[in-house]
């Protein structure tokens, strides 16, 4: 398992006495997906009573970070965890997902997890998905997790063209990612760091980092626009791209 997926993890989920166990045996974020209810085999519930929202917990224990803020007429299905600071708009249905601090989430959400920082704040379905830091979701943004012929989804990573093993899975959504208004992703579609798709029909499956999908076509971002947008997203809470995280960035930018 990649140590940055893991410590995302670890760092926002005090669930388990087992976690590095738990982590070493995954390799993939599909592996993570089909496991979130591992996760909680030792968790029990905790949250308040939230007036005219529903939560379920007969299929896992439901996590709710006493800051977190759940508007009325919202369904919640364990198991589930929503952290700190993180908004949960009204008549969302949320089931089977890890969603980290300081995010705003919306629409049907299911088997997800969310890093931090990250919004989904309009209608849309979200499935079997992994969603990035900083990534903000356009309205009516929607995954495909299931295949026509419900056959295994397979999806392109490092290169390879990986069997997943699974029928069902969505999208791998990259830090710093932005979608359009309308956006439909297809089946295993992989969206890596900093890119912004803008697009009337589905996106390619692979799109590499720091791209711009727009017209049907591919377009390589420069690094200092988007330094300059994710500035911007960063400063509207609060905080600041450091220089070593550009440091960073810029190394990832020369390589890819």
């Amino acid at each position: 398992m990649n140590e940055y997926l893991k410590n995302i993890i670890i760092s926002d989920l005090i669930l388990l006495d087992k976690p590095n166990s738990f982590f070493e045996s995954d390799q993939y974020p599909w592996d993570l997906i089909n496991s979130i209810s591992d996760l909680f085999s030792e968790a029990t519930s905790s949250y308040r009573l939230i007036e005219n929202v529903i939560i379920n917990d007969s299929n896992g224990p439901v996590l709710i970070d006493k800051t977190a803020i759940i508007e009325p007429f919202t369904v919640l299905n364990g198991p589930l965890f929503i952290g700190k600071n993180t908004l949960v708009k009204s008549h969302s249905t949320i089931s089977n997902t890890i969603i980290n601090h300081d995010c705003k989430v919306s629409g049907e959400v299911h088997s997800c997890i969310f890093q931090p920082y990250s919004n989904k704040a309009h209608e849309g379905f979200l499935g079997n998905s992994f969603i990035g830091s900083w990534a903000n979701l356009g309205a009516g943004t929607t995954t495909s997790n299931l295949k026509n012929n419900y056959s295994s989804v397979q999806v392109k990573w490092d290169g390879k063209l990986i069997d997943t093993g699974s029928i069902f899975f969505g999208s791998i959504i990259g830090d710093h990612v932005k979608t359009a208004i309308g956006t439909n992703l297809n089946t295993g579609t992989v969206i890596e760091l900093g890119c912004n798709i803008v697009s009337q029909s589905f996106p390619p499956r692979h799109i590499p980092a720091f791209s711009l999908f727009y017209k049907d076509k591919l377009m390589k971002i420069k690094f200092d626009d988007f330094c300059d947008t994710a500035k911007k997203a960063m400063q509207r809470r609060n905080k600041a791209l450091s220089s070593s995280e550009k440091s960073t960035l810029n190394s990832i930018y020369k390589n890819c």
